[in-house]
């Protein structure tokens, strides 16, 4: 394999990851293995694509594996968390039959868009595909105030992007008035990343003062089913600027 067609072949298996192409994930990833054993990217990779399609012992192995040819993978040692949690929530998860094993959803009501309280933004400056790729649709993801931007991060505190500045501004008006927020990925792709927020809960400050004003008039439920990572699509996210009410 030259260099050429193993950088090839390790974007291809990240379109894979990032189309949700579990089956041709793992495909590509044991091609890169099968040349580059110790490569930690496809394993993390490889291990990522077996969880969704709830392979869990296959997953740790990879990730085991992944693990010790780098004691510092975060990525690796993260999931190995998330797949002993899944095991004790859910039994049934053990089994090897590559059904849908639930374990990355995160409560239905979040899915649910409620006029005022919630918005569907797509991020700027994201992070590279590579890390991306790993991202799990329905996982929860940090809002972090620096300045007056507001950063993403995940459970882990890595970066993934930052809110458009009108955004920021408001929630970071909000957020410092006593409102609290949370958020889920939505979609990923190659070079976008979108999130759904949702308003928690609203001070007293701001009892009158919706959060978002662009969908007021509009309701609309996402089930698990939609929530989906694409390669080439466009977000169905609104990308009009954030009204603020002083």
């Amino acid at each position: 394999m030259t260099v050429d067609s193993n950088k090839s072949l390790h974007q291809l298996a990240i379109n894979a990851a990032l189309s949700s192409n579990w089956l041709q994930a793992i495909d590509f990833n044991l091609e890169i293995l099968a040349e580059e054993p110790k490569s930690v990217e496809a394993l993390n990779r490889l291990g990522r694509a077996y969880f969704e399609l709830g392979k869990l012992p296959e997953s740790k192995e990879s990730f085991d594996k992944s693990l010790a040819f780098d004691p510092y993978n975060q990525i690796a040692a993260k999931f190995i968390k998330r797949i002993e949690t899944c095991k004790k929530k859910n039994p049934k998860a053990k089994s090897n039959n590559g059904t849908n094993h639930n374990c990355a959803q995160v409560d239905s009501d979040l899915f649910i868009e409620e006029p005022g309280k919630t918005k569907l933004v797509s991020l700027l400056k994201v992070a590279e595909p590579q890390k991306l790729s790993l991202l799990s649709p329905g996982a929860l993801v940090s809002l972090i105030i620096k300045n007056k931007v507001i950063a993403i991060t995940d459970q882990d505190e890595e970066y993934l992007g930052v809110l458009p500045d009108d955004l920021s501004r408001l929630l970071v008006r909000l957020i410092n008035g006593g409102n609290k927020y949370q958020a889920i990925i939505k979609t990923a792709k190659i070079n976008g990343l979108s999130i759904l927020i949702r308003e928690t809960y609203r001070s007293s400050r701001f009892k009158n003062q919706p959060s978002f004003l662009d969908n007021l008039n509009m309701a609309q439920t996402y089930s698990s089913d939609n929530i989906v990572i694409i390669d080439d699509e466009e977000d169905p996210g609104t990308e009009s600027d954030e009204e603020e009410r002083s």
